[in-house]
Parts: structure tokens; sequence; C-alpha cells
């Protein structure tokens, strides 16, 4: 079996529908009728949640974000074998299931399904236990999209009234073009930074374009562009420079701005200021954020019947 086929298998088990496999009788933590989420199942979901937030965010934010995982993880599982009931109810589950097995096997280039099957028990996984994977990722949004998404339409009247109630969100924001000459602190101590900025400043002002100073002061890798760095949004930018640069007219330089990696200086070359877009201009993203919205309204009226109609059960331990 190719090694493709292993390192994607391995990837779609990090996937948030995938489970351990279950070996022994062990404590439910969610039960749906006859469908249940075990400890094993819920604990290894949640390791990989965290995992995944852990590569996305940092410091507080991640802080954050982790001590709502465990509800939301609960509230997700919940809402995913509702999901799978009633699709058994509406739908061929199986032709779903059959249908992904299919473009899995397209996607990763296993020919059949014994190929499959091996590759699958080389991770520790059987047929079965790879279908129940595949139900819980892609049934639910199967159902979100035919049961909820395709049922929302938007009109014209709706799509006026978001525009001009959200005329400012829509805007652009200012952003301002910059060439930049950095000093890195590696090399340099803060006096040879400072008077190499004068002399920097001072050539500039007899004449020498800042962008020919960059190739020759600069050590960020720019140089190669003449120091051209790019459209930048205040958001873009640490707080210091950001107030710097937009404080500058067009032509002027900042002076010497401190940061971790070394000392800037930022010439302001060009500015946009916000605008507002045009009601053509913004349908679609406005069409788009509109959905969304009647999304989550719909989805928690239809997650709240499916509650009603059937059995569902979160161990207390887990709430």
């Amino acid at each position: 079996m190719k090694r493709l086929v292993l390192v994607s298998l391995a990837l779609f088990l990090l996937l948030p529908g995938a489970a351990p496999r279950a070996k022994v009788v062990e404590e439910i933590v969610i039960k749906v009728n006859d469908a249940i989420v075990t400890r094993s199942e819920y604990e290894q979901r949640l390791k990989s949640t965290m995992e995944g937030l852990k590569r996305e965010y940092k410091g507080p934010d991640l802080k954050e974000q982790l001590k709502e995982v465990p509800q939301k993880l609960l509230e997700q599982m919940e809402d995913e074998l509702l999901l799978v009931e009633k699709a058994k109810q509406l739908y061929n589950v199986d032709a779903i299931v059959d249908n992904q097995m299919d473009e899995f096997m397209k996607e990763n280039h296993i020919p059949t399904k014994a190929d499959l099957a091996k590759a699958l028990q080389s991770e520790g996984l059987t047929m079965e236990e790879f279908r129940k994977q595949l139900t819980l990722i892609y049934v639910p949004e199967f159902m979100r999209s035919r049961e909820i998404r395709s049922k929302i339409s938007i009109s014209t009247d709706e799509i006026k009234e978001y525009y001009e109630a959200h005329k400012s969100r829509l805007a652009s924001k200012p952003q301002v073009q910059l060439e930049e000459i950095l000093i890195l602190k590696q090399g340099h101590t803060l006096e040879q930074a400072q008077a190499m900025a004068a002399q920097i400043r001072k050539e500039f002002m007899a004449g020498k374009s800042f962008g020919d100073l960059a190739e020759e002061y600069s050590q960020a890798f720019s140089r190669t562009r003449k120091g051209e760095a790019g459209w930048f949004t205040a958001d873009d930018l640490a707080s210091p420079i950001a107030k710097a640069v937009f404080a500058l007219k067009v032509g002027e330089v900042t002076d010497l701005i401190p940061t971790d990696a070394g000392w800037y200086l930022f010439r302001l070359e060009s500015r946009k200021d916000a605008t507002v877009p045009t009601l053509d201009q913004s349908r679609d993203q406005i069409i788009e954020a509109l959905k969304e919205e009647k999304f989550k309204k719909e989805y928690k009226k239809y997650i709240e019947n499916l509650k009603a109609q059937n059995y569902v059960r979160i161990n207390p331990k887990y709430v």
C-alpha cells in the first residue's frame, strides 16, 4: 500500500468526526435513542480539538477558547447523533456513506475495498468503524445542507435593509502603502541604529530616493524590492507602527520605531481612504451574511425540535 494512502488515512483520523476504536464496554457520555458516544470517543475528540486550537491560538485567546471546548464539543456531538438519527428516517444513509467512501478512495488512489480494508487495518480500524466515522463526519453536514441551508431564501428588501443598516461594516478600512528600512538588533546597538537612521534621513532629505536607501541600508528581505512592504490596514500592523505610519503625510518618513527584531523606518508611499461599496458591489457579501444569520436561527430551532422528538441523555458528569 502506498505511503500516501497511509498518511491520508492518518490525517483523516484527526478530523472532528474521528473516534478511537472501542474494545471494551465503557462509560456512555451521550445517548440519543440507541446511538451513543463513549468516554473514549469523547476524550479523543476533546484531545484533537484542543490540539487544533493550540496550533491556531496563543496566549489569552487560547485560554479563552480552551475553556469553552468541553461544553461546545458535547453540544456538537449531541447534534451529530440527532442529525444522523433524523437522516435515517428521511434518507438512505448507507448510500450517502457509500458515496463518501468512493470519493475517499478516489482521492487517495485506493483501487478496491480490499485495499482500503488493508490500509485501515494498518491504522487499527475495521471497515465498520471507518463507516461510522464517515457517517458522523458527512451525514450531519448533508442534513444541514439539505434540510436547512437549501430552504433559506433572501428577498430584495432584506438585502436593501441589511445594506442600509451595515454600511459602516461593509466599508473598506483605510490603507497605507509603505516602504521600509530595517536595522536589525543583531549586530547593532541602539546608538548605532540611531546614527544610521540619522544618516539615512540626511541622504533622503538631500534627494536620494527611499528605495535606493533601502537597497543600501535595510536588512529586511524587502530591500530586494527597494523597500516595498505593501498595503496595510491599521489592524495588520503592530499598534506603535500603525499609530506612526497613519499619522504621516504621503512622502514622509517615520522616526525610528523599535520592535523585537530591530528598528524600522517607514515611508508613506500612498494611502487609500475608507470607501463604502455600492449595494450592487456588496450584494454577494450581504446575501452570504443574511444566509448565515438565518441558518443559525433555523438550525437552533431544528435541533430543538429533534431533541423533543428523540430520547436524549448527556451524562451529568460531563456537563
